[in-house]
C-alpha cells in the first residue's frame, strides 16, 4: 500500500467519522492566531477597539494531505454611540475532506465602562451557514455504510454565540459560548444523532510594557503571555499556551503550546495600518507521519488607527 494512498485512507476514515459521529460533535474551525484576530472567537470584542480593523485570515491545515481542513475567514467591526456599541460581521468556508461549510455571522455588541481604563462588554453573534457532504467520490467497495448515500447533500444551520470580554489597558478576559442553539443537521436521515454541541473558550493574556525614551510614540518591547482553553460537552479540554513578544509595535514574534497535539511559531510585521501575520504548527501526534505541519496567514487593516496613541492593536 503507497503511502498516499494511507494518506487518503486516512482522510476518508475521519470523513466517514464525521458522517457518523462527529456530527453529534461538529468541531469549529482551528485557528493559530487567534490572538490577532480574537473578534472570531469571541463576539463581545466588536466594538472595543477605537479603530475598525478589517481581517482576511487563511488557514491550511496538515499541509501535503490531501482533502485536510481549509478555513478562509473576512472579519471586520467598529464602535457606535461614544464606544458603548459594537457592530460586526464575519464571512467564512470551511472545507474538511468531503465536507465544507460557508456563511456568516452577523453581531452586536455593548460595553459598560467600568472606570477610565476597565470596561466589560457583553456581545452576541447571530450565525448562519450550509453544510455539505459531497459522498460521490466514496467507494462502497471499501465503505459498504448504509448511512451514506453517495449524492451531494446540503442543509442551511442557524446558530448564535454569546461572549463576556473584561479589558483593561494591560489585561484581557475571554469568555465565549458557541453553537447555542445546538441545531439538529439534517443532512442525512440514515443519521439518528446529529446535532451540534456547544463549545466553550476561555481566554486571558496580560501585556508586559517596557517603555524607552520618553516622547516615543511605541514602547521598545512588550512581552504577552496567554492562555486558551477550549471544550465542549463531549470532549477534553484544549490547552494552548502562548507567549508573544513585541517591538516598537511593528515586529513581533511568539510561541504557543498545545500539550500532546502541537507546537506553533509565528511572526509578523506591521506598517502604519496594515500588518501581516505567518504561523507554523508542527504536530506532535501520529498525524506527523503524512503531514509536515500547518500554515496559516492573516492580512489586517486598522481602518481609523490614531497612531499617537498607544495602545494594543489585537
Amino acid at each position: 500500500m503507497s503511502k498516499s494512498l494511507v494518506k487518503e485512507l486516512i482522510v476518508v476514515a475521519v470523513a466517514i467519522f464525521l458522517c457518523n459521529s462527529a456530527l453529534r460533535a461538529q468541531q469549529l474551525p482551528l485557528f493559530s492566531q487567534y490572538m490577532m484576530n480574537d473578534f472570531y472567537i469571541n463576539p463581545a470584542i466588536a466594538g472595543t477597539k477605537d479603530y475598525a480593523p478589517i481581517v482576511i485570515g487563511v488557514h491550511k491545515q496538515w499541509v501535503g494531505m490531501k482533502e485536510a481542513p481549509s478555513t478562509q475567514t473576512l472579519s471586520g467591526h467598529t464602535s457606535l454611540y461614544h464606544g458603548t456599541m459594537g457592530l460586526g460581521g464575519i464571512l467564512f468556508h470551511d472545507k474538511y475532506g468531503p465536507s465544507s461549510e460557508i456563511g456568516f455571522k452577523a453581531i452586536y455588541s455593548y460595553i459598560f465602562r467600568i472606570t477610565r481604563h476597565d470596561n466589560i462588554s457583553l456581545g452576541l453573534s447571530a450565525e448562519c451557514y450550509q453544510y455539505k457532504l459531497d459522498q460521490r467520490n466514496f467507494d462502497p467497495t471499501w465503505y459498504d455504510d448504509p448511512s451514506l448515500t453517495y449524492l451531494i447533500e446540503k442543509t442551511i444551520i442557524p446558530d448564535a454565540s454569546f461572549g463576556v470580554y473584561a479589558y483593561g489597558k494591560h489585561y484581557y478576559a475571554s469568555l465565549t459560548a458557541a453553537n447555542l442553539f445546538q441545531s439538529k443537521m439534517k443532512v442525512n436521515q440514515n443519521i439518528k444523532e446529529n446535532k451540534m454541541v456547544r463549545h466553550y473558550f476561555l481566554f486571558g493574556g496580560y501585556r508586559f510594557i517596557f517603555e524607552g525614551k520618553k516622547g516615543k510614540k511605541a514602547p521598545d518591547f512588550e512581552l504577552e503571555p496567554s492562555i486558551m482553553i477550549k471544550t465542549t460537552e463531549l470532549t477534553l479540554p484544549q490547552f494552548d499556551i502562548n507567549l508573544k513578544f513585541f517591538i516598537k509595535q511593528d515586529y513581533w514574534f511568539g510561541i504557543s503550546v498545545r500539550p500532546g497535539d502541537s507546537f506553533i511559531a509565528n511572526v509578523g510585521v506591521k506598517y502604519k495600518q496594515y500588518y501581516f501575520g505567518y504561523a507554523y504548527d508542527v504536530t506532535f501526534s501520529d498525524l506527523s507521519n503524512y503531514t509536515w505541519g500547518s500554515q496559516e496567514f492573516i492580512f489586517g487593516v486598522n481602518i481609523g488607527e490614531n497612531a499617537r496613541k498607544h495602545r494594543s492593536f489585537f
